[in-house]
This record gives structure tokens, C-alpha cells and sequence, in this order.
């Protein structure tokens, strides 16, 4: 099954093999004319290989009619080479992950291609390696068997039978499914490497990449699905598949040709918009068919349909005793039924109408003859106006049309691959008879089968908002222990990712620039916009948060601004004309229109909710006069006061402060519970650090402060801004649309002058039990300083 699809990648030549043929490595087909290989198989070549400058010879075997393997060969093109080496040299060795390379070949648009795995194998799993080898003086394929023994950072550990010299860049066949599962990378001194093949699905998130790759992965689709029914002396995959130990019937009630059929459908519709689309959706699905939810501990950083749908394989009803009835078929009919009627509903334009159609009398087929009529019910309800036929009543004979792929730009594409029909599926996949169902036709008294092995069909909660905490930890060694994690609906936690070795104070723009967008992915759906709280210790509340960016730039520190830059000053010279850092940045022409459509280009604040709470504080359990508080400023309406106790226009004191070890603690007590403290400077350090210790110790939940440095002229003007956007505020919850609105005004200077705005303002919003205290994991602090 595997050799029709093994390639072997060097210099442009004849491509006959002989005993001292020099090739760089191995490779295999994913899609018509596109080969998937490592990297630094493709580095080989050389720098102008890597960019596509300088074609490489591709060569695979193909059978005759009497049985026999014959070469063939093409030219190949580097489009995709993560990462790419530097100017003329060659990357370091080894290569840096992903270590992933996609070739567009010539010639190859009928060579069967493997089936790229939709979820991670298990430990132990037994797994077939592949490629092409000289070990034993010959040029040949070599096959191999091992078990995957575990990870290592990104790396997938291989035990058994190692790779050997050439086989980098052939594929890792999981031999319980049937699926490539990751790409041989290298070996160690007694282990094998791999790269997983989900690293392919993380290029989805490069700007570079993404295009490709996404295009790469919906051919694949097609291409499978395009194979069910077609004659051939040979087996396809699907076919190939339905015979393995991982599709048998007690395993999981979804088949081989369910799942192939699905995904050529799932693949003509829009992506996703991020990954918290597929997670909710799936949560939505899992609470639906159990009638409980239940969040996941573990982070799915899923980017595609098809990797949601995976989730869903082998769920079980949640039953006291243990095991529990198979339903994973219910929760992935519903989950296509929710996807189609998303992609009909929010995305009409985005999809050919007949296609949906085709894709909502396909999910319909499946659900007229569902086991289960409250299933049947429910997925022909979410059909309603999706694209299904009438009355949820397929046309059974109707042929779905498999389009050719949209071809990448400025690349070859390989001649006569055309679209070929998929065929309409002969009926519904075999399920598994849920246990105590009872066979139609019962006589009288007994109860009917859905009555007694329906799985719960209930309506899930929608809407449930995730939002990410992220958590920086007091200083230890100089260096400040991190966190970043999912809350969902203010209650339950999953972790992202975390060090308790920590960064500088500096570092930290930089190392959570991707654990926060990972996040951010996640927490995204629908028309939610994920919040972010950043827990930060009180030394720390002027960071800049809310400037930070998501799509680094050059010479920018990950999250915004060109690193050097100060911090304070007047916002006609902060940061460049906007305040950002963000003009020179994108300056380019060739830039201009990525960063009007790639939202990551913006600061954090301007798009979304960005505040900043004391982890301290959360470290305790909350105080009867910070519940008070927070039940005050919920109710409203928000009054106005000052930090430091002295009148608005006091910028600065007259005198020396007094009033013993707690200056300010008696004002602050004093205020009403739905007064909010003001303060016009930074609050890191000096007489605003001490103001905002005892504003905590007195309970207060919100604080607003302008965080840059200014002239001592400008306070009563901040406080009077200050002072109207609580008006518009109201009350806790309505603060963020006013704080946001005054964060883009303040980002162009012409609006700022033109209304008298400045600075650069600061919140502390910071309510109690947002996460419920006590329901996380403590960490033990580090034994000794890092290195030492």
C-alpha cells in the first residue's frame, strides 16, 4: 500500500536507480502532485533549491499491468520549506522543527497518496517506517516496523527499528489505523525521530505557508474521497482501512468510508475561523450527546474540520459503573450537521450552494436511518435551512462533485488532474446496537428501541465564553515565573503552557507572544472575543499589555514595539506617529493590505478587553471587603475618586506624606463601594506602588491609572476624562467598551489632540473568585537560581 506513494528526492538526473545512485532522501505523495518531505532533505539541495529557485529530481515507482514496478520520474519545486535557511548557507545541523518541506512535482497527478492521520497515536502504538535506503549496497525500499516509545519536546520518540542513512523524509505509518502519523526526521544514538504530521497542520497559522498547505489538504481530501467506488484490480485506503484493528465495530461506530466521505465534504467548505470554533463546537456536540459537560484538561489546538471530527472518535456515554455506550456516530453526524448549517448561516458566500446542498442531503442519508429517531431528530432539525433536501429527505443517487483544488500561484501544476465525482454514499455506516436496545417489531408492552438505548439528545449551552488568564509570577532570581490558560465561563481552567523558570521582566513580551495567540485561537468562537487578564505582581502593573501585538515585526520584542524604545514621554514622539511602533513596521507597500485583514497586526487593547489584576491577591482567598466592593461597582454607578486621597488637581504632593505605615489606606477605606481610584502616573513604583498596596489591602476590584510618564500640568484633564468614561461605564461590566474606544482614540494623534486626550491608561479590574480560589494546581517555587 505504501510503496506506490514512496518517493526518493535528488538532483535533477534520469532518475534510473543504480547501486551508486546519490540521492538526498525520502519523501511521499499527500495529494496529486504534491510530495511531503523533511526539510533538510530538500536543504540538500542547497539554498536556491530551498527557495524554489533550482528544480530536484523526484522519483517513484509505479505498478504495470502484469504486476510489475517500474520508475517514474519528475521534476520537482520547492514551495513550502519550514524553516527556510538564511541567505546562501545552509541551516544548522540538525535542522530546526518543524523540519517540513512540501514539493510540487510534475508528472505525479496520478500516484495514489497516503492517508494523513487526524489525531495522535497512542504509546506503544505499532508503527511501520518507510523510505528509500543503501544500507545493504543496494538501492531499494525499505520497510520496518517499531513503536512509537513516546515525546520529546516537539519530536515523536521511535523505538524498535531505527531509521537508518535516507530514509529521513519518508512517512510513519500508525498500523492500527492505517494512517501517517509523522515523518522520519533522524535517529539517535538508540532511538528514532519523527516529526508529527500535526506540525503540518500548525503551518495553517504561517502567512507564508498557510495558503499552501491548506490548499495541500484539501486536495488530499478529495483525492481519497474521489477513489471510493472507482474500479480498480487494487485497494484504496479506505478500503485498506476498514480491515484494521482501529476501525473495528467495538472500537468505534464510525467506518472507514463514513469518515472519507465526511472529510471529501468537510473540505469544500470555509475553514474555520480559529481553533476555538472547532473546540466549542465539539464541547457543544460531547454535552449534547451525554447530556453533561465536561471541559478538557488537555488543550486541542485543532485548526481544520476533519481534526474536529477526530475528537469525537470513541466517545462514550458518561455511565456510574464505567465503560458506556458507544455514541461517537450521534456526536459526528451532529457535529457535520452543525458545521454545514454554520457554513450555510455565517458564511453564505463562501461556499458553492450546490455543494452544501450535496453535503446536507449526504449528513440527511445518514440520519433517516439512524438507530436512534431522537438523533435522527436532532440533526435533521440543525439541516433546517442548511442546504438539506426537502423535509431532510435525501436524493440517495446524487453524485457530489469533487473539484480540482485551486492551484497556488506562480507553481506548476501537474497536467490532466481534473475534479472527479465522489459518489453519494449507498447508505448509512453500520453502527454498534447501543446495549439493551430492543429489535423493531417488539410485541406489545415492550418498549420501543429508542426508548430504551437512546443516548441523551439535549440542547447544549451555547455562548459559553472562554477568555485566557495569563499569570506572571512574583520574581525569583530576578526572573518571573509564567502561565497561560483557558477560563471557561469563569469557572473551569485548562493550562496552555507555563515556565517555572521564568523570564526577565523584558523577556516576557517575547516568550508569551505565542502561548497567548495559541490561546487566543482557542478562546475564540463565534462572536465572542476572547478577554485577557493578566495577573501581574503590583511592581509590574505598568507594563504595557494592552500594546502588545500578536504578529511580531522587525525589529519589534514579539508583542509591539521596536525593542529600545522607551516607555514614557508624550505620545506625539512615543513609539513613532501612532503610539505603536506599528508605522514603521508595516510601512511597505506589500504589507498594507495584510495588515488590514490580519487582525494580529493590531495592538491587543484596540481589538479586545485587556486588563490587569494582582496575583497576589488571587493567591488568598478574597476578603469580605473585596466582595463588598465588587457587589458595589457590579451594581454601579461608578463614582469617581482619587488614588492618593488629595483633590484631582494634586498631581503631586505639597508635603511630606503622612499618616504612619498605611498613608493612603484610610481614604481608600473610606470610599463608597462603587467608587473607582483614579491615579495620573505610573503605579510601579514610588508614592503610586504605595497607594495601589493599600488600595488592595482596602478591598477595591477596579483602579484606573495613566501609566506613562507626563506633565504634572495635564492631571486635571486626566481626571476629568476619567471621571465621564465611569459615566458612560456605569457599572463593572460596561467599562470595557468605553475603555477600549478611549485606547483607539489615544492611538492617532490627530483624534487625541483634537478631543484633549492623553496618556496611556491602565486597568485594574480584578473581581473575586474569577477563578473559583483554590481550584488550581500549586507549583513548587524552583530550588535554585536557573544554571546553578
Amino acid at each position: 500500500m505504501v510503496r506506490p506513494s514512496l518517493a526518493r528526492i535528488g538532483a535533477p538526473g534520469d532518475g534510473y536507480a543504480t547501486d551508486r545512485d546519490s540521492y538526498w532522501g525520502s519523501g511521499f505523495f499527500v495529494a496529486p502532485g504534491w510530495l511531503l518531505t523533511c526539510a533538510h532533505v530538500v536543504g540538500k539541495g542547497g539554498a536556491a533549491v530551498c527557495r524554489g529557485e533550482s528544480p530536484l529530481s523526484v522519483t517513484w515507482q509505479e505498478r504495470t499491468a502484469v504486476g510489475a514496478w517500474e520508475p517514474c520520474s519528475g521534476t520537482g519545486t520547492a514551495v513550502v520549506v519550514v524553516p527556510r535557511p538564511d541567505g546562501a548557507g545552509q541551516a544548522r545541523d540538525p535542522w530546526p522543527f518543524p523540519d517540513l518541506a512540501l514539493v510540487r512535482v510534475t508528472g505525479a497527478d496520478d500516484v495514489r497518496c497516503l492517508w494523513l492521520g487526524d489525531r495522535e497515536a497512542g504509546p506503544r502504538s505499532p508503527l511501520g517506517l518507510y523510505g528509500w535506503s543503501v544500507q545493504t549496497g543496494e538501492l531499494g525500499i525499505r520497510e520496518a516496523t517499531g513503536e512509537l516509545a513516546g515525546s520529546d519536546a516537539r519530536a515523536l520518540l521511535l523505538a524498535g527499528s531505527l531509521p537508518i542513512g535516507g530514509l529521513s523524509g519518508g512517512p510513519v505509518l500508525d498500523l492500527r489505523h492505517g494512517s501517517v502519523i509523522g515523518v522520519i526526521k533522524g535517529r539517535r544514538r538508540e532511538e528514532g525521530v519523527a516529526v508529527p504530521v500535526t506540525a503540518l497542520y500548525e503551518l495553517l497559522d504561517s502567512r507564508e505557508a498557510g495558503r499552501v498547505v491548506r490548499e495541500v489538504l484539501r486536495a488530499h481530501e478529495l483525492h481519497h474521497a474521489g477513489l471510493l467506488g472507482r474500479p480498480s484490480p487494487y485497494p484504496d485506503w479506505t478500503a485498506f482501512q476498514a480491515a484494521l484493528p482501529g476501525h473495528a465495530p467495538e472500537v468505534s461506530g464510525i467506518t472507514a468510508e463514513l469518515r472519507t466521505r465526511l472529510y471529501g465534504h468537510l473540505a469544500q467548505l470555509p475553514p474555520p475561523a480559529g481553533a476555538g470554533e472547532v473546540v466549542h463546537l465539539v464541547e457543544d456536540v460531547k454535552e449534547q450527546v451525554r447530556g453533561e459537560r465536561l471541559r478538557s484538561l488537555v488543550l486541542r489546538n485543532v485548526r481544520t474540520w476533519r481534526e474536529g471530527a477526530a475528537l469525537l472518535y470513541g466517545l462514550r456515554t458518561l455511565d456510574a459503573g464505567g465503560g458506556g455506550t458507544l455514541v461517537d456516530l450521534d456526536a459526528v453526524l451532529l457535529y457535520a450537521a452543525r458545521v454545514a448549517r454554520r457554513a450555510g448561516r455565517e458564511r453564505p458566500g463562501g461556499v458553492d450552494e450546490g455543494r452544501l446542498r450535496a453535503f446536507g442531503e449526504w449528513i440527511a442519508g445518514q440520519a433517516a436511518d439512524h438507530r436512534h429517531w431522537a438523533v435522527g431528530d436532532a440533526i435533521r432539525a440543525l439541516l433546517d435551512g442548511a442546504g438539506g433536501g426537502p423535509g431532510g429527505v435525501p436524493s440517495q443517487g446524487a453524485a457530489v462533485e469533487v473539484p480540482a483544488p485551486a492551484e497556488y500561484a506562480g507553481t506548476p501544476r501537474p497536467a490532466g488532474f481534473a475534479g472527479a465525482p465522489l459518489p453519494a454514499g449507498g447508505g448509512p455506516a453500520t453502527a454498534v446496537p447501543a446495549p439493551g436496545a430492543v429489535p423493531a417489531g417488539n410485541g406489545p408492552g415492550r418498549a420501543p428501541e429508542w426508548d430504551r438505548g437512546a443516548p441523551p439528545v439535549v440542547t447544549p449551552s451555547s455562548g459559553t465564553p472562554t477568555d485566557v488568564l495569563v499569570k506572571v509570577g512574583p520574581a525569583t532570581y530576578g526572573r518571573h515565573p509564567w502561565s497561560v490558560q483557558l477560563i471557561y465561563d469563569g469557572q473551569d481552567v485548562t493550562p496552555v503552557d507555563g515556565d517555572d523558570r521564568g523570564a526577565r521582566p523584558e523577556e516576557l513580551a517575547r516568550v508569551l507572544r505565542e502561548p497567548v495567540a495559541r490561546a487566543l485561537s482557542q478562546g475564540d468562537h463565534g462572536e465572542h472575543l476572547a478577554a485577557i487578564e493578566v495577573f501581574l505582581p503590583r511592581k509590574l502593573f505598568d507594563l504595557p499589555v494592552d500594546e502588545w501585538q500578536l504578529l511580531s515585526a522587525p525589529g519589534a520584542d514579539a508583542f509591539g514595539p521596536p525593542s529600545g524604545t522607551p516607555d514614557h514621554g508624550d505620545e506625539d514622539t512615543h513609539r513613532g506617529e501612532n503610539g505603536y511602533g506599528a508605522e514603521d513596521a508595516y510601512s511597505g507597500e506589500d504589507d498594507e493590505d495584510d495588515d488590514f485583514v490580519d487582525e494580529r497586526a493590531l495592538p491587543l487593547g484596540i481589538r479586545r478587553t485587556v486588563v490587569v489584576r494582582d496575583v497576589r491577591r488571587n493567591g488568598l482567598p478574597p476578603s469580605p471587603e473585596w466582595r463588598r466592593r465588587w457587589k458595589g461597582v457590579q451594581r454601579g454607578p461608578l463614582e469617581p475618586g482619587t488614588l492618593h486621597g488629595r483633590p484631582p488637581g494634586e498631581c503631586r504632593p505639597a508635603g511630606p506624606r503622612t499618616g504612619g505605615k498605611y498613608p493612603y489606606y484610610g481614604a481608600l477605606s473610606a470610599m463608597g463601594d462603587a467608587t473607582v481610584p483614579l491615579y495620573c502616573g505610573p503605579v510601579g513604583s514610588g508614592e503610586g506602588y504605595a497607594a495601589m498596596r493599600d488600595a488592595l489591602r482596602a478591598g477595591h476590584p477596579l483602579v484606573l491609572w495613566r501609566r506613562d510618564g507626563h506633565d504634572p500640568a495635564e492631571c486635571l484633564d486626566f481626571h476629568h476624562q476619567a471621571a465621564a468614561l465611569l459615566g458612560l461605564a456605569a457599572h463593572a461590566d460596561g467599562l470595557h467598551g468605553p475603555v477600549r474606544d478611549l485606547r483607539i482614540r489615544l492611538a492617532d494623534p490627530d483624534t487625541a489632540r483634537a478631543h484633549g486626550l492623553r496618556g496611556k491608561i491602565a486597568v485594574l479590574f480584578d473581581p473575586p473568585d474569577r477563578p473559583p480560589y483554590g481550584t488550581e494546581t500549586m507549583r513548587p517555587p524552583p530550588l535554585a537560581a536557573p544554571g546553578g
